[in-house]
C-alpha cells in the first residue's frame, strides 16, 4: 500500500507544496509524501500548509511573510520545522497568517503573525512575525479564525485572544481585544469550538446546544441579522438536535453540524453556495445531502467552499471555486454538491483537509492482486 497526497487549487505562495509558486492546480493531483512517515493530519491556512506526520513531526510549505510556517524564509515544498524537533505534536491549526500546535502533553505552541493579539502573547513585547514559542495552556481543541484563536481546555473551558470588534471573543462589549487568553464566560462543558472569520460557535455535548458569539450580519448565528448584527457575549442555542455531533466547521461566514446520524445540517452566509443550494438563506437550517443516497465519510470547510468524501470513495465539492478549489469542472461558483473526479479508480482517500482555497486528501494506492479466474 502506497500512500501519496492529492492537491487542488490556489498556489500563488507555494502551499501546494510543488516546489514551485503557481496560480492554480485545477484538478486533483498526485504526490508521493517521501520526507515524511505516514501523513497524520495537514493544516491549511490563508496561504500556507502544515503538515504533521505519524511520528509527530512537523512540516510546513507556502506563505511565511509573518513566520506563519516556522521557518527562516520562504519555501515552495515542505520543509521539515527544525526549530520544533525533538516536539511530538498531536494536533495543528493554521489561521489566516498564523498556526499553531498542541503537543503530546496538551501544551500550546503558536508562531506567525501577532497583529491582534491572536497568538495570546502581549504586543509589547511581542509585535508581529514571532517565531513558535510554547504557551502554558493547556489545549485539549484548538480553533483559529481571521485573527483570534480560541481553545477548549481539560475541564471542557472556552479560552479566547485576539481581535473582538466583532464581538468574536465572547468577552462582553468593553473588551474588543485581547492579547492574552481569557476565560469566555460559559459555565457548561465544552466539547467543540470553531472559529470563523469575525465569530466564534462552540457545541455542549452534555446538553446538546450550540454556543454563538460574534459578528451575526449574514445569519451564521443562527439570529435575526436585522436585530442581531453583533453578538458580544455568548448566546445559548437549542437547534433540537437530540444525537452526538461528529464534527462543528466554520467557514468565514458559515456553520455546519455533522451529526452522528450523518446528516448535514448549515447555515450562515450563501453568497458562493457554500451551503450547498442555490437558494438564500433565510434563517432555516439547510439539510444538505449528497447524490444518490450517499453517506459521509468525512467532511471540512475552507473559507467559503466544503469538501466531503463519501463512504464509497467518492468526493464531493460545492461552494465558491474561483481558484478552482473545488477541484470540479464547474465555474466560479458551484451550488450544490459535485463530484470531483479522481483519475485512478485504485486510489482510497482516507483524509480531506481545506484551506483558504486549496486542499489536500491524503490517499492509498492499494495494489492490485493478481487474478487469473474469468468472470
Amino acid at each position: 500500500m502506497v500512500m501519496g497526497v492529492l492537491f487542488q487549487g490556489a498556489n500563488s505562495h507555494g502551499q501546494l507544496g510543488l516546489d514551485k509558486v503557481s496560480e492554480q492546480v485545477d484538478t486533483p493531483t498526485k504526490i508521493l509524501s517521501n520526507d515524511c512517515s505516514n501523513v497524520n493530519q495537514i493544516a491549511c491556512g490563508g496561504g500556507h500548509t502544515l503538515l504533521l506526520d505519524d511520528d509527530g513531526k512537523l512540516f510546513a510549505c507556502g506563505w511565511n511573510s509573518k513566520k506563519q510556517c516556522g521557518l527562516e524564509n520562504d519555501v515552495h515544498k515542505f520543509q521539515r520545522v527544525w526549530s520544533l524537533s525533538g516536539i511530538k505534536f498531536t494536533n495543528i491549526s493554521c489561521g489566516w497568517d498564523f498556526s499553531c500546535g498542541v503537543t503530546d502533553d496538551k501544551f500550546l505552541f503558536v508562531w506567525g503573525s501577532n497583529s491582534h493579539g491572536q497568538l495570546g502573547l502581549p504586543k509589547e513585547q511581542f509585535p508581529e512575525a514571532i517565531k513558535p514559542i510554547r504557551l502554558h495552556v493547556n489545549a485539549c481543541a484548538v480553533s483559529m479564525g481571521l485573527r483570534h484563536t480560541a481553545i477548549i481546555n481539560s475541564k471542557g473551558e472556552v479560552w479566547i485572544t485576539g481581535c473582538g470588534k466583532h464581538g468574536q471573543l465572547g468577552l462582553g462589549k468593553d473588551v474588543l481585544f485581547s492579547d492574552r487568553f481569557q476565560k469566555v464566560p460559559i459555565t457548561n462543558r465544552l466539547t467543540h469550538i470553531a472559529c470563523g472569520q469575525n465569530h466564534t460557535v462552540a457545541w455542549c455535548s452534555d446538553d446538546k446546544a450550540l454556543y454563538v458569539w460574534g459578528d451575526n450580519r449574514h445569519g451564521q448565528l443562527l439570529l435575526t441579522s436585522e436585530k442581531y448584527k453583533k453578538i458580544y457575549k455568548p448566546e445559548k442555542i437549542d437547534i433540537d438536535v437530540k444525537q452526538k455531533v461528529k464534527k462543528l466547521l466554520s467557514g468565514w461566514t458559515n456553520v455546519l453540524l455533522w451529526l452522528e446520524d450523518g446528516q448535514l445540517l448549515t447555515w450562515g452566509r450563501n453568497n458562493y453556495g457554500q451551503l450547498g443550494t442555490d437558494k438564500p438563506f433565510d434563517g432555516s437550517i439547510i439539510h444538505i445531502k449528497l447524490p444518490d443516497g450517499r453517506q459521509v465519510k468525512d467532511i471540512v470547510l475552507g473559507s467559503e467552499h466544503t469538501i466531503c468524501l463519501a463512504t464509497d470513495n467518492s468526493l464531493w465539492a460545492w461552494g465558491w471555486n474561483e481558484h478552482a478549489n473545488t477541484g470540479t469542472t464547474s465555474a466560479d461558483l458551484v451550488y450544490f454538491p459535485t463530484s470531483i473526479p479522481l483519475d485512478n479508480v485504485n486510489v482510497r482517500v482516507s483524509q480531506i483537509y481545506a484551506g483558504g482555497a486549496h486542499n489536500f486528501m491524503v490517499t492509498h494506492n492499494q495494489e492490485k492482486k493478481n487474478d487469473n479466474s474469468m468472470s
